[in-house]
């Protein structure tokens, strides 16, 4: 369940696990930004599943707050760890260069494998959950169906 923003039109601090059609029926409705960035949010999704190596999405900053426009959508996906770039199609790497994925969808895409494990993945998390003037915030992880 996706919580109310707080004061400052953040999620409270946490992680939220939530489906991905209630993600993204939630953030991409309020606003013609929303929606645009929402739509290039689900041929993303269809992108990266294909590819049969994602394990697990979390997306914090401007897209999940209550700005009414956001500017892009921050993004980190750990894929599994047998995962190699070398082995996906070639309509699907370019998800996996940051400008190119930026330049396409308007998302800011960092990645690593889930080999990082869960004390590495915690800091990334904290950092994440950081704004630019150090307040706490909610991130969101997708769950992938």
């Amino acid at each position: 369940m996706i919580p109310d923003y707080n004061i400052d039109g953040n999620l409270p601090e946490g992680i939220y696990l939530v489906e991905e059609e209630e993600f993204i029926n939630h953030f991409s409705s309020s606003s013609a930004r929303r929606k645009w960035l929402g739509d290039r949010m689900r041929e993303l999704l269809a992108l990266i599943k294909s590819t049969g190596q994602l394990d697990r999405i979390f997306v914090w900053g401007s897209f999940v707050s209550a700005k009414e426009s956001p500017n892009d959508v921050d993004m980190l996906l750990l894929m599994k760890e047998t995962f190699q770039l070398e082995r996906i199609s070639e309509d699907s790497k370019f998800i996996f260069d940051h400008v190119a994925a930026r330049i396409r969808f308007h998302i800011d895409i960092f990645w690593s494998k889930s080999a990082i494990g869960e004390e590495t993945l915690r800091l990334w998390l904290d950092t994440y959950q950081m704004t630019k003037d150090f307040k706490r915030r909610g991130i969101v992880e997708v769950k992938i169906t």
